[in-house]
């Protein structure tokens, strides 16, 4: 149902194709996450997994871009569109990452979430600012089907707008809210930064391949200076790739009460650091 993520058995199932432009950036501004159903066609999809396997890529990096079939999703149409949809039409393409999910057999086990967190601000080195802007949206692109057995994306539906959470605390509390999104290969799926969710465990014999994208408006610039794509990487960019990539700190850092929101919630996780 539109606008409300129903669950059965702690699946969310949902005709995601279905959706029209409306109901998808009504669905994400209430639930805080998206599915684009087939973002990524079966042939692209083999090659991206042929490039991945070349390239010899493996576990978590950014380093991605030897695998040449991964660039062009960057500007891919049918994502760029829903993500202009929701953020509006300047958009900036901000990180990339492979991350790879290894089975992890333990007898009898079930499908459990790892740990709760939202991305917002976390996850980044000291002096890497890029996960700091006011709102952004991280695309995992699936390249194997998930199942509850391989590694299942858990979220909680409408946590995006609980502005009482702090980003780097304890989240578990919320474990019983979380339902399944069980993407198939192709499938993109769009999670805002102050969404809570977690990586299931990989409890198959089979390893996930995953491609994590990231993007924000224009506006919500980072609340320090990050580096920029380099100058070999935009050149040699079509120009729709070209128009995603130049200006990372351009924007507004405090961007009226929704920035206060934000940044009074990274103080609150900092004082609450410091004070232990």
């Amino acid at each position: 149902m539109i606008g409300e993520a129903k669950a059965t058995n702690l699946v969310i199932d949902i005709d995601w194709a279905a959706m029209s432009a409306l109901e998808q950036k009504t669905f994400f501004d209430e639930n805080g996450f998206l599915v684009i159903s087939g973002a990524i066609g079966t042939d692209e999809l083999g090659k991206i997994l042929s490039d991945i396997q070349s390239s010899g890529l493996t576990g978590l990096t950014e380093d991605i871009w030897a695998a040449p079939s991964i660039g062009p999703l960057i500007e891919n149409p049918r994502l760029l569109s829903v993500l202009q949809n929701i953020l509006g039409n300047a958009v900036l393409f901000f990180k990339g990452a492979y991350v790879e999910t290894p089975p992890k057999r333990i007898a009898g086990a079930t499908a459990r979430p790892k740990v709760f967190h939202v991305d917002y601000g976390v996850g980044e080195q000291i002096g890497d600012f890029r996960n700091s802007c006011a709102s952004w949206i991280n695309v995992g692109h699936y390249l194997t089907d998930m199942t509850p057995e391989l590694a299942p994306f858990w979220v909680v539906p409408g946590s995006n707008r609980d502005y009482s959470l702090v980003p780097g605390s304890d989240m578990a509390h919320l474990a019983d809210k979380a339902r399944m999104v069980l993407a198939k290969a192709g499938d993109a799926l769009l999670i805002h930064c102050m969404t809570v969710h977690a990586g299931g465990d990989n409890d198959s014999d089979e390893t996930r391949h995953a491609v994590f994208l990231s993007y924000r408006p224009i506006w919500a610039r980072p609340v320090g200076r990050v580096r920029g794509w380099p100058k070999k990487f935009i050149e040699s960019a079509p120009p729709e790739r070209k128009k995603l990539l130049v200006g990372l700190n351009r924007g507004i850092s405090y961007h009226r009460s929704r920035a206060r929101i934000f940044l009074s919630r990274v103080r609150k996780s900092v004082d609450a650091r410091l004070s232990k």
